[in-house]
């Protein structure tokens, strides 16, 4: 497995693989932050890891004033080009190093965007990093699988066609780390990635935000807001300073 995976891996054929993450999940979870977080009408929201802009986007078109943070170079433009009304802001920076403290009053990490790095200690460091980054009274939505269910439910294997492309995902469980080995097959070219994420249980996820000095409010298994049990396929935790 490629050490620093991350650098390689979000660009165009990442969105070719996951083209089918719609709207409909990024809405589903803005309706919950709206039911559970009071945010005044020109709130600043921080979202780290904000990929292609999905939920950034949506956020700034409901008024609110909102910063996206994505390392890939390749998903900030795709975020810039779609962002038509400019309420979202987008800056190309690692999540180990928010480039602003202090400041917002609600920081989102959504879609598994946690446990990439090999240490425990520079995982540990983004959740410091939210609350470096929030304001006296900020909150905090944190969206990670949930670690039971990918194990339970693991497909060793997946070849499917999308358009002119064929893909092939290869997913293992080693250690305690979930792997996938990704062909991109076009043209008769094959491009091969790799993801390797930190299996967390909810358990040891609360540790670590108590660890940063971060409080867990409420923690949900779906988008539509349902609680977290064994078999729920998110673990989605809202909380504060």
């Amino acid at each position: 497995m490629v050490e620093n995976w991350y650098k390689n891996w979000f660009g165009n054929d990442y969105l070719t693989v996951y083209a089918h993450r719609d709207d409909h999940e990024a809405l589903q979870l803005i309706a919950l932050i709206q039911k559970q977080i009071e945010l005044k009408p020109n709130a600043r929201i921080l979202d780290v890891c904000c990929g292609q802009g999905r939920h950034a986007i949506h956020l700034a078109q409901l008024g609110y004033n909102v910063f996206g943070i994505d390392l890939s170079r390749t998903l900030l433009e795709v975020a810039k080009f779609q962002n038509e009304i400019g309420h979202a802001y987008f800056i190309q920076s690692d999540m180990r190093w928010l480039p602003v403290k202090n400041t917002f009053d609600l920081v989102l990490n959504l879609f598994t965007s946690f446990g990439y790095f090999e240490n425990d200690q520079e995982n540990q460091r983004v959740f410091l990093e939210f609350r470096s980054a929030l304001n006296s009274s900020g909150n905090f939505v944190f969206d990670y699988f949930n670690s039971a269910h990918v194990i339970e439910n693991l497909v060793p294997f997946h070849k499917e066609q999308i358009g002119d492309v064929v893909v092939e995902q290869e997913r293992t469980i080693s250690g305690s780390r979930v792997k996938k080995r990704i062909h991109v097959m076009r043209e008769g070219k094959t491009s091969t990635f790799y993801e390797s994420v930190k299996l967390y249980s909810p358990k040891q996820i609360r540790s670590m935000l108590d660890k940063a000095g971060l409080k867990v409010k409420h923690i949900f298994g779906d988008y539509d807001g349902s609680p977290l049990k064994e078999n729920s396929s998110r673990m989605i935790v809202f909380g504060g300073r």
